[in-house]
């Protein structure tokens, strides 16, 4: 895949894998439950790679370009500018839709709490991680600590005691709320900052993950496969069901980041079809948008399931929600677009 102006194909097909696998493990929760055959199990593990890929982008574009370092607050502005207006419209139109019978009783206090831990939808934790992240890279430049090498490391130090009391948390010896965890950006740090390390030298490393790419294919399918063994191997000790799906198991963590460079490996070897080209363009163009809609999409198009579609085999209806949550997205994002001044879409959209 060839770098397209000052874009890389690459990532746009990473971010449209992404977003699809985003909407997939959402619409698992509907569609498998607590099913554990081994084919949902794989189809759910395999999405595992969805959140810490957009971190992992996040941090690439910081440090891809070397000017970025030259103004990091104007950075950090530019990028909170496309996120939090959007992010901050669609919180209090979710939490009107959300609370409609009971808007008597509407409590501000309660929606401004809501806002600022991303507590309106479940998935809005994400937002609060990555403004701690800009935050982050931000202090990194601030205090001359930018060395690949020595930010790599320090995320792995970080990310390794964070996932020591995930694993204690689990297993019940201490008690540490799940909500607070994740919305921590050092319970996602390394993705975050492997990304910051592929950014600040890829022109170099690139050529190294091409010439390695078999092997690295080979130990994120290994990876892989010990995040699905080790799902079977934490239900069997009565683990919380949220850490036998959760990103934070250390199989999961390896598999995300070698998912991501495994396509990069793979780049220049990948030949998509002119309109699966096109369709991916859009879905990394429009992944933004559809991250903030899908869980409310997905919950509409559920209710269509159940009144025309079931009873039908998990797996069908895990492809209709998928695919009815995306061509939800895509029609609203469609309509917004024509509808509102393009002066104001990116403050509605972020695009």
């Amino acid at each position: 895949m060839q770098k397209l102006s000052n874009r890389f194909a690459e990532f746009d097909l990473i971010r449209a894998l992404a977003i699809v696998s985003v909407v997939i493990t959402h619409a698992g929760f509907f569609a498998f439950r607590d099913d554990r055959r081994i084919l949902f199990v794989a189809i759910d593990t395999f999405q595992l790679f969805c959140v810490p890929a957009f971190l992992l982008l996040s941090g690439f574009f910081l440090t891809n370009k070397l000017e970025n370092q030259n103004n990091p607050a104007l950075v950090v502005k530019k990028r909170l500018s496309k996120i939090l207006p959007p992010y901050l419209f669609w919180s209090v139109a979710l939490y009107i839709l959300n609370n409609l019978g009971q808007i008597q009783k509407f409590d501000l206090l309660s929606l401004l709490r809501d806002i600022l831990t991303g507590s309106v939808m479940p998935p809005y934790y994400f937002i609060v991680v990555i403004v701690q992240c800009y935050g982050w890279w931000w202090l990194l430049v601030k205090l001359r600590f930018l060395d690949s090498r020595k930010v790599l490391a320090l995320g792995l130090t970080i990310q390794t005691i964070f996932t020591i009391f995930f694993y204690l948390t689990a297993f019940k010896y201490i008690s540490i709320p799940l909500p607070l965890m994740e919305r921590v950006i050092f319970s996602w740090i390394l993705p975050f900052s492997t990304g910051l390390f592929l950014g600040g030298s890829y022109d170099r490393l690139q050529p190294v993950l091409e010439r390695k790419k078999m092997p690295i294919l080979g130990a994120t399918i290994l990876f892989y496969l010990a995040s699905i063994w080790e799902y079977y191997l934490k239900s069997e000790v009565n683990s919380e069901a949220w850490f036998l799906r959760s990103f934070f198991k250390l199989s999961a963590q390896g598999y995300a980041i070698l998912f991501v460079l495994s396509l990069l490996a793979f780049s220049k070897s990948i030949a998509l079809p002119s309109r699966v080209s096109g369709l991916v363009k859009i879905l990394a163009a429009y992944s933004f948008p559809i991250y903030l809609l899908d869980s409310t999409v997905a919950k509409y198009v559920l209710l269509v399931f159940y009144k025309f579609i079931d009873p039908v085999n998990p797996l069908l209806k895990l492809g209709f929600l998928v695919t009815g949550t995306l061509l939800g997205c895509w029609a609203i994002i469609y309509l917004l677009e024509k509808l509102l001044p393009k002066n104001y879409r990116q403050y509605i959209l972020g695009v």
